[in-house]
Formats: structure tokens, C-alpha cells, sequence
């Protein structure tokens, strides 16, 4: 510690996301929440600490962002609510133009594939001019799919081939996202690719970080039906129905493909039944080879390691001029500033 005073966080959103960076920001001695920002009017009123992580924190959760943007304690806003990526863009538009840094979790890990190239500068030229910072961490599998490829085929002269894959259980993942994203038990012909699931800004980041060129890119999405029946949390998906889904990302140069990047994610996952078990594997060829591989419980819920890359990034980012970044962007060092 330097003794310096803690980072005042406002944290927006109160859902599973919103909690999870509640309780890693209580891990921090650094950082201190001195506001709850929700989306709704229900929770208005309420002390976060109570709707979170069912620990009073003194704090209000209010709907107004205004207001909590006037404040001279608040330093940076963690975004864990939904929207499309202009929706997400806006509100963090809003809390440049307050001199606020604000970090999402709702995807922009690649801002012009999710704005555009004018959306993505019109962004950093709002985050600029208010003397703000700006990034979008991701949500887990992020970094693993993105700027740990990125940091590894740096150390690659030339890439001729570049897989990365992550295979995770989600089972623990919120209703929302069971039910919206993933469309857990329906039929498969029934479920189509959500943009909330795509890698396609994986694939830029990655490209863009080792200027890789694509001649065409792809992205996939292929729901999976159970071959058995699975239950968990009073969840129970029929043979036949989707348990999960496959994503990949695919950038192909010459009618090869250059560089994948995939997502295979299965509810109850159980390795001798499905054939893959949860674990994030990365291969790069090309004038040298690497091959990196991850394990850990933090496949089995993302939630936590989602949560923590957010608050984690809140030093390295207040040490960088003002703008829109991208996560591999960011210096190493958590310490916030």
C-alpha cells in the first residue's frame, strides 16, 4: 500500500455479474464501492450490500447515473449490466463525459468490431476529451480467447496457424443467460447464435494484436443436444434437447484457415460422457511453436474470474492516458492509481 486513498468504484448493475464485483471489490483494500447504480426502479432504495452479497455495505443502490456521476467520490464505474454494444457504448460515453473511467464486462474487448470504426472513435474521442479512460475486460472465457493468445503469438515471428479453444460447465450460470443466450432445454433447430456468445471480437483482437490478415472471416454457432438426460438447480434438459453449444470464430486467408478461436460450453458437463473435459488450450505454428494449456475451478463459474479480471484492471488502466482501450492494452500491474 502507498497510502494513498482507495479508488471510490461505482458499481452498475446488482445481478449475479454486479454481485460478484461487489464481493471482489471487498477483496480489495485498495478500492472502496461508494455507489450501486441499478437499471430498474425496483432495487432503488436498497442498500447494495444487502441485494449482492446479503452483507449491508452502508451503501444506496439508486437509479440515478447522473447524480452518482456529479459525485467527487466516485473515480471509476464498473458496468456489469446488459445491452448491445451501442446501448454499452452510450452509457459509458455518459461516464467519460463525466471524467469518470469505466470499465464493462459486457463485451468491447474489440471496440471497432463491436461499434464500427467510427462508433469505436467517436468513443475514444468522448473518453478523451473527459479526461477518462475506457475497456471492455470481458466475460470468461475472455483472456483466455483473446489477449493470452494475443501475448503468446507475440513471441511467434510468423503465425501460419493460430487455435484457441476454451470448454467450460455452466451449470452455475444465471438464469438469463441460460435461458436468453444459451436457450437451455429447447430444441436445438430451435436455438439460434446469440450476439451476446460471439467471438467474432475475439478474432479481431487477436488479428489486430499480430497482424494477422483474413481474407474472410466466419462465425459459427452450433447448438448441442443432449444425449441424456441432465438436471441441476432444478434445471432438467430431455435427451435430445440443447444442452450448450459450440462457438467458433474462423479467419481464413487463401481458402486456409488462419486462426480459430472456439467455445464449447455444456450444462453438467461430465468428461467421460462428453468427451471433452473443462480446460483452455491455445496452439500456435508458424516459424516456432507454442502450445499453452489452463485449468482450474474458475471454469466451472465464471462469474467470480469475470468479476475479478474488472476490478484487477481498474490500477493498470488509471495509469494510462485517457481513451478507449482494448484488455490487452493494459499494463500488468492491479495496483490502482
Amino acid at each position: 500500500m502507498t497510502g494513498a486513498a482507495p479508488v471510490g468504484v461505482a458499481v452498475y448493475g446488482t445481478g449475479r455479474a454486479g454481485t460478484e464485483i461487489v464481493r471482489a471489490c471487498g477483496l480489495r483494500p485498495d478500492v472502496r464501492v461508494v455507489a450501486g447504480i441499478a437499471a430498474t426502479k425496483a432495487k432503488e432504495g436498497a442498500d447494495l450490500g444487502a441485494v449482492t452479497v446479503g452483507a449491508p455495505l452502508g451503501v444506496e443502490v439508486t437509479c440515478d447515473l447522473e447524480g452518482v456521476l456529479a459525485r467527487p467520490d466516485v473515480d471509476v464505474v464498473l458496468h456489469a449490466g446488459i445491452g448491445t454494444p451501442p446501448e454499452v457504448a452510450s452509457l459509458l460515453g455518459r461516464c467519460a463525459d463525466a471524467g469518470k473511467d469505466a470499465i464493462t464486462v459486457a463485451g468491447l474487448v474489440h471496440p471497432p468490431t463491436a461499434l464500427g470504426a467510427e462508433g469505436a472513435a467517436a468513443l475514444h474521442g468522448r473518453a478523451r476529451d473527459g479526461g477518462a479512460r475506457v475497456v471492455g475486460t470481458g466475460v470468461n472465457p475472455g483472456f483466455l480467447l483473446d489477449a493470452l493468445p494475443a501475448v503468446w503469438g507475440s513471441m511467434v515471428g510468423r503465425v501460419d496457424r493460430l487455435h484457441a479453444r476454451r470448454v467450460g460447465d455452466i451449470r452455475h450460470w444465471g438464469a438469463g443467460a441460460l435461458d436468453g443466450e444459451v436457450g437451455l432445454g429447447r430444441p436445438p433447430e430451435e436455438v439460434r447464435g446469440n450476439r451476446a456468445l460471439s467471438l467474432d471480437e475475439s478474432l479481431a483482437l487477436v488479428a489486430e494484436a499480430l497482424d494477422l490478415r483474413f481474407d474472410r472471416t466466419e462465425d459459427l454457432h452450433e447448438a448441442l443436444p443432449a444425449p441424456n438426460v441432465r438436471e441441476h438447480g432444478g434445471r432438467r434438459v430431455a435427451p435430445g434437447r440443447t444442452m450448450g453449444f459450440r462457438r467458433r470464430s474462423i479467419g481464413r486467408r487463401g481458402g486456409d484457415v488462419l486462426a480459430e478461436i472456439e467455445w464449447i460450453a455444456i450444462f453438467c458437463l461430465d468428461p467421460a460422457r462428453d468427451g471433452v473435459e473443462e480446460a483452455a488450450t491455445l496452439r500456435i505454428e508458424g516459424d516456432s511453436n507454442v502450445e499453452a494449456s489452463a485449468s482450474g475451478t474458475f471454469f466451472g463459474d465464471p462469474y467470480p474470474s469475470t468479476a475479478a479480471r474488472a476490478v484487477n484492471a481498474i490500477g493498470p488502466l488509471r495509469s494510462l492516458p485517457p481513451g478507449l482501450y482494448r484488455p490487452d492494452e493494459l499494463p500488468s500491474s492491479s495496483r490502482p492509481r
